[in-house]
Order: C-alpha cells, then sequence, then structure tokens
C-alpha cells in the first residue's frame, strides 16, 4: 500500500541544502510545517507560508488556484476577488495600481528601518524579484488582517518564518492607511475594518 504522503515534501528533506541562503514561498494547507526550520549552517533562510485555510466564501475558487500565489503575483487582481470585484475600468485598474505601488515602497522603508526585523529579510532585500515577493507577502498580510471575511482565526492569515514584526510592520498605521485608501478608491470601503472599528 503507497501512502500519499510519501509524495509530499517535508521540511527535512530541504535540510541539506541550508549550507547556503535559502528563500521558500510555501503555498500548502499545511504550510506552518516549514514554520521551524532550523539554521543548521548559520545560513540566511527565509519561508513565506500561506494560509493554511481560507474563508468559507473563497473554498469554491480553490479549484482554480491559490488566493496565496495569486497576491504573491498580482496583488490588485487578488484585493478584486476578495472583494467580489469582478470588472475594473482601466482608470480604476490604474489608479489601484498606484496605491499598492505607494503600499510597496512604504512597506520596504518600513522593513528596513525596523529594528525588530531578522537579519536574512535584509540579506535577501538586494534580489529585485525576492525584494518584490516579500512586499507583497506583507502586503498580503495586511489585506487579510484588515478583510471583514478574514477576521477571527488565525489560520486565514499568512505566516513567516522568521516573523515580519507585527508591531513595526503589518500592523503599521501607514501601511493600514494605505489600505484604506485603496479601498475607498475601489469602493469597498466597508469590507475593510479599521484599527477603531475592531
Amino acid at each position: 500500500m503507497v501512502s500519499k504522503d510519501m509524495h509530499c515534501l517535508y521540511p527535512g528533506d530541504l535540510y541539506p541544502f541550508l549550507r547556503r541562503p535559502v528563500f521558500l514561498i510555501v503555498d500548502s494547507d499545511n504550510s506552518t510545517a516549514f514554520q521551524h526550520m532550523p539554521r543548521f549552517f548559520g545560513q540566511p533562510l527565509v519561508a513565506l507560508m500561506s494560509p493554511e485555510e481560507c474563508p468559507p466564501p473563497f473554498h469554491d475558487q480553490q479549484h482554480k488556484g491559490s488566493l496565496f500565489t495569486l497576491f504573491m503575483h498580482c496583488p490588485l487582481t487578488a484585493v478584486c476577488l476578495v472583494s467580489n470585484i469582478i470588472e475594473l475600468s482601466v482608470q480604476l485598474w490604474e489608479k489601484g495600481q498606484q496605491q499598492i505601488d505607494r503600499f510597496l515602497a512604504e512597506a520596504g522603508r518600513l522593513l528596513v528601518r525596523a529594528r525588530s526585523v531578522d537579519p536574512a529579510y535584509l540579506q535577501f532585500y538586494g534580489d529585485d524579484f525576492l525584494r518584490l515577493q516579500i512586499l507583497r507577502f506583507i502586503f498580503c498580510s495586511v489585506v487579510m488582517k484588515m478583510h471583514r471575511l478574514f477576521k477571527g482565526r488565525r489560520t486565514y492569515i499568512p505566516k513567516s518564518h522568521p516573523p515580519i514584526p507585527d508591531n513595526e510592520i503589518i500592523d503599521s498605521p501607514s501601511l493600514r492607511r494605505l489600505i484604506l485608501e485603496t479601498a475607498v478608491i475601489l469602493d469597498i470601503r466597508s469590507l475593510f475594518a479599521d484599527s477603531e472599528d475592531e
């Protein structure tokens, strides 16, 4: 009898590769298995992990692809999906894209200035592609923490290892404000909780 688990990738399978810097993006309903990977060789290691589950309204979407992957690929399309926006004019798309660019710039500024951020993030930050993935991950995290449909369960929120500090980055008032401004532009403000609403 063949077990389906034998075809899975386990954190331990990657240990030999940790002799060099490793950057992982894990999209799985068991992504947090990668949350406690040890740094055996002292090299930089970052794992960006998808939420373990998604809210019930998005269960039917799962056969079409991962919501987390969509956020990492095209954040504005992901915001439209979680907000039930079917159509967007070119002008609104461009305004939304400008807001996301502003968000990514601000998230980058906060990340490099944060005192409690793990140095591994800064070691990967010089790579254009990896920097974009880190910043899109922060965008995804902030959107999901603020979106009313994702409230109430920790398993709906992505995680990172080492953790990106909530107090300095994920819960930053400047990032939350940019999300709310984007929501106003897209006319979906009621879907997002402000700190006063919580």
